[in-house]
């Protein structure tokens, strides 16, 4: 049975007369969209406390738990879970509506997309005056972001992520579903004492993007026992990663997108053609519904276009 949100707030008959909550609804809800009341208290520019505050707040008005608190951390109770997706679609459609009535010519030609640094520096920027080129009445700006972002509060239009594509309330279109494979500089195949076989590796250090496992799974799909897949460096940053790789300081894992600027450069080259196959992928990423927008849907055939030119350039 379908109730409206306000029905649904009304939970006791003493809350028909108490002023109803926005403000914690609001706190709520994007508390609710990244599990994390410090993720929250960062996005909306507040203190932990405050956050912590307005949830407590909403919870006594409802008259249940909105979430389970933990040694580390918060988790949504069943009814939490169900609460948040219920105000998230009122929130988008209260969204859409002023947007639909308020939006400025300024705000109709200003196109803000999010996306990771990596692939902003390595794949996007080097292709975006080709979108201003053919779209010159928008006006793009990039904000660089590690994180998911929340599209209201953040002023965010479209976003690039790398994952599941299994991300809710949202519409996602797959750009990229890449392979990660070995990447070095030349120096380190050139001579007799080069790299020429997946087993030389044993002799080469390993650099790592943040984790060791991909090098540890790459390493045991190639079938090599005898590589230690631990060892070399980790760096968190993978331009650095790749300077280091191509000044010849490693052998990295290298994701199309990120590396083929380098590869046809001959900065970089691929020792062997084993490649990982990966279960994530990137993908454009916007609200429900934001997709049929003509500023967003340019975009997100652009990207598709250039993403497709990409995977040609192999």
């Amino acid at each position: 049975m379908k109730i409206d949100i306000i029905s649904y707030l009304s939970v006791k008959k003493n809350h028909m007369t108490n002023k109803l909550p926005i403000k914690a609804l609001r706190t709520f809800d994007v508390a609710a969209r990244h599990t994390s009341l410090t993720e929250a208290a960062e996005v909306l520019n507040v203190t932990h406390g405050a956050v912590s505050r307005q949830v407590q707040q909403l919870e006594d008005y409802l008259g249940r738990s909105l979430f389970r608190r933990l040694p580390r951390g918060v988790e949504l109770t069943p009814d939490g879970r169900k609460f948040a997706l219920r105000i998230r679609g009122a929130f988008n459609e209260i969204s859409q509506a002023v947007e639909g009535i308020r939006v400025t010519d300024e705000d109709h030609g200003k196109l803000t997309i999010s996306t990771l640094p990596g692939l902003a520096s390595r794949w996007l920027f080097p292709r975006l005056p080709g979108f201003q080129k053919r779209y010159p009445e928008y006006k793009v700006q990039v904000s660089i972001k590690a994180r998911l972002v929340d599209f209201q509060s953040e002023g965010i239009d479209l976003a690039i992520r790398y994952g599941g594509g299994d991300w809710e309330n949202v519409f996602t279109q797959r750009l990229f579903g890449e392979e990660m494979f070995p990447v070095c500089a030349p120096s380190l195949v050139a001579g007799p004492d080069g790299l020429k076989e997946p087993g030389d590796l044993v002799r080469f250090p390993l650099l790592h993007h943040n984790s060791e496992r991909y090098w540890a799974t790459w390493l045991k799909q190639a079938g090599m026992k005898d590589v230690a897949g631990h060892q070399g460096q980790t760096i968190d940053d993978i331009n650095v990663l790749l300077q280091a790789c191509i000044a010849g300081q490693g052998v990295a894992l290298g994701l199309q997108p990120l590396v083929q600027a380098d590869l046809e450069a001959g900065r970089l080259v691929r020792p062997f053609s084993f490649v990982l196959p990966s279960d994530v992928a990137f993908y454009a990423v916007c609200p429900k519904g934001a997709n049929k927008t003509p500023k967003i849907k340019a975009m997100i055939d652009w990207l598709v276009e250039e993403a497709d030119a990409t995977r040609t350039a192999r």
